[in-house]
């Protein structure tokens, strides 16, 4: 009977332990994984600063050098200001002689400043001290560039100064050739750089942290980034003393088993794969419109849910329930597998066709439905410009968080649509960051072109701002003559709504555009 019990309770156990060994395991690896994508995000960022601000200071030089008369005449004292003025990196410009500053926007009259220590000097023919001490700013550090006599002064700060959402982390910014620090934020070892072997972007591993590289060799600049390894395993540590005591209670386990079974069932998630098993969900396509010759250029894919009994379930229902449980990705990938399903027969009866996709807040992940997106539309065979990707600003939480899943949407040709525009926070610092392509109007400020109604002015005023800023413009909810006049009075291009079409399934849209290009 005892070797009964003892064989008896190894399944148990093993049934236990094993559930709690794969969840750290795997848990272990999704904190490196985050933490590395984390890291990928922070060093891109001041990659992205850093390739800007040499950019900025060789085009600098470069003009300073056509700048006609001495160098430190009013002339060219004059265009080292519009150049300042011009550049967000730069704060300020001169000439120097025999390592002294003769003259700069900095400084005044003829004072002469000796440039502290001796310069490195880059594979691109430029001298550069590197956290300078000037005389006129003892407490703040400048790195100063020189060619030719002709100097640039940067204030390092800038190409680090973000937001860390984890204190822990650092980051920097160097030289490749010389493998020297300009600038770093948090507590970054400059010997890191010493695992710095390639000349391509990389991850690696020192005794206490985990390191990521990202390189642009053109600017010879790389970023490093790192985080402890330590909080990776505080985070294993803490869901140890959590998982560890219910092995102890797996045998009680089996006895609710089935309530939790049951609940599970009822679940909104399970009740979502289960309407996805039995092809409850649908897609719709409303056309999109091309205004002054009233084309069908594109299509947006609208999500639809219809019940085994007939009742429609609302979108802005199951949507928005699904992106409060985290399942919206389920959704997101039938839309997407649907939509790369019915493209090739739009693209062979209107080559140049696009559909639009909405996409989540919660969408915009590493390894999340936009990756997934890249992988199937490859596979597929289909051409760039045949998608386009829709953000809501609302949506857009983190901006740096998203941009991974956007640059894979890039990377397939999809061009990018801020959605209902003017009803969030966005900011025009949000628009450039997001590097978006098209602006689509929210349909609460079409609805107020009408006899009955004053005009917006912030409609005026998103279709003025999207014209500067070189954005095409998408009109949502157009319904009357009236505001069809206006639009195209204002330069819109394109617009959706029932005035023109309703949503439609494929079978119409095709028959549409196939009338169209009889």
């Amino acid at each position: 009977m005892k070797n009964f019990y003892l064989v008896a309770s190894v399944p148990l156990l093993l049934a236990a332990f094993i559930p709690i060994g794969a969840a750290l395991y795997v848990a272990y690896h999704k904190a490196r994984d985050d933490q590395t994508a984390y890291l990928t995000s922070l060093a891109d960022e001041v990659l992205r600063r850093g390739v800007a601000s040499r950019q900025q200071l060789v085009t600098a030089l470069d003009a300073l050098e056509h700048t006609g008369g001495p160098p430190c005449g009013q002339t060219a004292m004059t265009r080292m200001q519009q150049l300042v003025g011009q550049s967000f990196y730069l704060q300020g410009m001169g000439y120097a002689r025999d390592g002294v500053l003769v003259c700069s926007t900095l400084t005044s009259g003829a004072d002469l400043v000796r440039l502290p220590g001796k310069p490195l000097t880059t594979s691109s023919g430029i001298s550069a001290w590197i956290d300078a001490r000037l005389p006129f700013a003892p407490d703040q550090p400048f790195n100063i560039y020189a060619r030719h006599g002709h100097v640039v002064i940067i204030h390092p700060d800038i190409v680090v100064d973000m937001p860390m959402l984890r204190e822990d982390a650092s980051v920097g910014l160097a030289l490749i050739d010389h493998k020297a620090l300009i600038r770093s934020r948090g507590p970054l070892n400059a010997h890191w750089l010493d695992l710095f072997q390639t000349q391509a972007s990389s991850v690696v591993e020192s005794e206490t942290h985990n390191i990521v590289f990202r390189v642009s060799e053109i600017n010879n600049l790389v970023t490093v980034a790192a985080a402890p390894k330590a909080s990776i395993h505080a985070g294993i540590k803490a869901q140890a003393l959590v998982l560890a005591p219910l092995g102890l209670g797996a045998s009680a386990l089996f006895a609710f088993g089935v309530v939790l079974l049951t609940r599970w069932r009822l679940s909104l998630p399970s009740r979502l794969r289960a309407a996805l098993r039995r092809h409850e969900f649908f897609v719709l396509y409303q056309p999109l419109v091309h205004l002054e010759s009233g084309k069908w250029v594109g299509a947006e894919a609208l999500l639809r849910w219809r019940r085994r009994n007939g009742k429609m379930v609302p979108p802005d229902t199951f949507i928005a329930q699904a992106e409060k449980i985290g399942a919206i990705s389920l959704l997101t990938r039938f839309v997407m597998d649907r939509v790369l399903a019915d493209l090739p027969s739009l693209l062979k009866v209107c080559p140049g066709f696009h559909v639009s996709l909405n996409l989540s807040a919660l969408d915009l992940t590493s390894d999340g439905p936009v990756q997934y997106l890249a992988q199937r539309f490859n596979a597929v065979g289909l051409p760039p410009g045949a998608l386009m990707l829709e953000v809501t600003e609302r949506g857009v939480v983190d901006v740096e968080a998203a941009k991974p899943a956007l640059q894979a949407g890039r990377q397939i040709g999809a061009s990018i649509a801020l959605d209902d525009f003017g009803t969030g926070y966005s900011s025009l610092s949000m628009l450039e960051s997001l590097d978006i392509d098209t602006l689509k109007i929210d349909r609460t400020f079409i609805a107020s072109i009408g006899a009955q109604a004053a005009i917006s002015p912030v409609t005026v005023h998103i279709i003025e701002m999207a014209k500067k800023l070189n954005l095409e413009l998408i009109a949502e909810g157009v319904e009357t003559q009236q505001q069809l006049d206006f639009l195209l009075t204002h330069g819109v291009a394109c617009g959706q709504g029932w005035m023109f079409a309703k949503a439609m399934p494929l079978k119409e849209l095709v028959s549409g555009l196939l009338r169209q290009r009889a």
